[in-house]
């Protein structure tokens, strides 16, 4: 512990929370970066702006945070046991924060706090003077932050729980069923910028536009497709929408939600997960998203009579998207024209911006990848679960992924695979999973001198290959190292 207080004590004063701040979670929880940013930022440890304190606390504290950085995965990071239990300690005693369990009763709470549920389901929270709003002095008054960790059970607060007078939480996260009552308290208040729930109902209670300072809202409605009705159009500081499925029309008419033709939000950088159809008005929507940043969407009923193949939203004024998550799902009514729509190549319109791009489900062609591969800013290519026309990849000499650093095929109905000499210039690392038609890994890619990594997933078949491009390649480059990894292997970078 003298160690570890001495590193600590040698932290700048603004970067000791943020370190604290990873005793919040339960050990050995690997944690990703953007989302710890985005919590120190709703904390108030940093401004939204800074996003070099990350960076700060890994490099200053490096051997108290570990950080994995898997080319093609997002970026994570945690603490050793022991620094975990000395910021534990530290928290509680600087009053920053502290966790305590369900069944605990506790009168006196910090600014921060996170109860961990346990099995005293029943009487959840009725152990809490925070949660009881018929005290006129109350422990809770100056919480600003509070964490409710479920079991993954449908745990909820009782009804004679209530929320609506913590009137300063500025982060609020329920991993348990919240009802309607409940949200419409949630509603109340006002100073929340970071919200994550767990919720069954179908839209947004009218009174959530009162959250017009929230930056970050999570959902997670497993049970159906939350309607975004217009009142969130009035979360002009949102940065973040995060939701298993939602709509920016009604499902059971098909009628775009009207909202001023001005309306924009101005500052959301993050949006998943969408569902849409076939629907003329996708492009409105998405152009009062101008700076979107990160997109995911389903792709439902999107076959297309007039055009005789499959349509796609037109996404080239999003000049500043970088990241693209598309998940296609078929359904049975257009089975009459799938076979047509596999010989067709998509109609894709990508910015330019793009550089990761992630596609699940999609019958493609060698012309649509060839699409692809003209995305000159694109540095990852995730395919789940592809039809590939005729089961056969042609690279063309002009099918140059120039800035390519990370290829992974999953699922990919691939037998043939002809990679060109210069196809993948920059490619470091190439992840193959569970393609199970494809006997062997192109020759070509032991001339790729960039190549550090080659991954095979439930692809046995393929080992052969894989260990006969690492002789090549480390003869190539005079003993320079090719890694061959398996399905349970990861790569550490401190």
């Amino acid at each position: 512990m003298k160690v570890i207080e001495i590193s600590y004590d040698h932290l700048p004063d603004h970067l000791k929370p943020c370190l604290l701040y990873f005793a919040s979670w339960p050990k050995d929880t690997a944690i990703i970066t953007s989302a710890l940013k985005d919590k120190w930022s709703a904390e108030g440890f940093v401004e939204k702006t800074d996003m070099k304190s990350m960076e700060e606390v890994v490099k200053i504290s490096s051997s108290l945070v570990i950080c994995f950085n898997e080319i093609g995965e997002d970026l994570t990071c945690q603490i050793h046991d022991l620094v975990h239990d000395f910021c534990l300690i530290k928290a509680r005693k600087e009053k920053l924060f502290d966790r305590i369990s369900s069944s605990a009763p506790s009168d006196l709470l910090p600014r921060q706090i996170t109860i961990d549920y346990d099995d005293d389901g029943e009487h959840f929270g009725l152990n809490f003077v925070l949660f009881g709003s018929n005290k006129k002095r109350h422990s809770g008054k100056h919480l600003y932050s509070l964490r409710i960790n479920g079991d993954g059970q449908d745990n909820c607060l009782s009804d004679a729980c209530h929320l609506r007078h913590l009137r300063l939480l500025r982060v609020l996260y329920l991993d348990i069923n919240v009802r309607d009552s409940l949200l419409n308290e949630i509603c109340m208040l006002n100073h929340l910028r970071y919200l994550s729930i767990r919720t069954e109902v179908k839209s947004l209670p009218l009174s959530f536009s009162n959250l017009w300072n929230l930056e970050i809202l999570s959902v997670d409605n497993e049970e159906s497709t939350l309607i975004l009705l217009p009142r969130i159009w009035d979360l002009v500081k949102l940065r973040v929408l995060f939701m298993v499925a939602c709509s920016f029309f009604d499902m059971d008419t098909d009628e775009p939600i009207l909202v001023a033709e001005d309306t924009k939000l101005e500052n959301l950088r993050y949006l998943y997960k969408l569902v849409l159809s076939y629907w003329k008005d996708s492009e409105d929507i998405f152009k009062r998203l101008p700076n979107l940043q990160h997109l995911g969407f389903d792709l439902k009923e999107s076959w297309d009579y007039s055009t005789e193949q499959f349509w796609f939203p037109k996404l080239d004024f999003l000049t500043e998207l970088e990241d693209l998550t598309v998940d296609f799902q078929r359904s049975n009514t257009n089975d009459s024209g799938s076979s047509a729509a596999i010989i067709r190549p998509w109609d894709f319109h990508f910015p330019s911006s793009l550089k990761r791009l992630c596609l699940t489900k999609f019958p493609l062609t060698s012309d649509s990848l060839s699409t692809i591969a003209r995305l000159l800013n694109l540095e990852e290519l995730h395919l789940y679960h592809i039809i590939i026309h005729g089961e056969e990849w042609n690279m063309g000499e002009e099918d140059t992924f120039e800035n390519l650093k990370c290829l992974n095929l999953n699922q990919v109905t691939l037998s043939k695979w002809k990679v060109g000499e210069e196809s993948f210039p920059t490619l470091v690392k190439l992840r193959l999973s569970e393609c199970r038609k494809l006997e062997e890994i192109p020759s070509s890619f032991g001339d790729i001198y960039s190549l550090k990594i080659i991954k095979l997933v439930r692809s046995p078949q393929l080992e052969n290959s894989a260990l006969k491009i690492k002789e090549y390649a480390e003869d190539m480059r005079g003993g320079d190292e090719l890694q061959i990894l398996g399905q349970k292997d990861i790569l550490v970078f401190k």
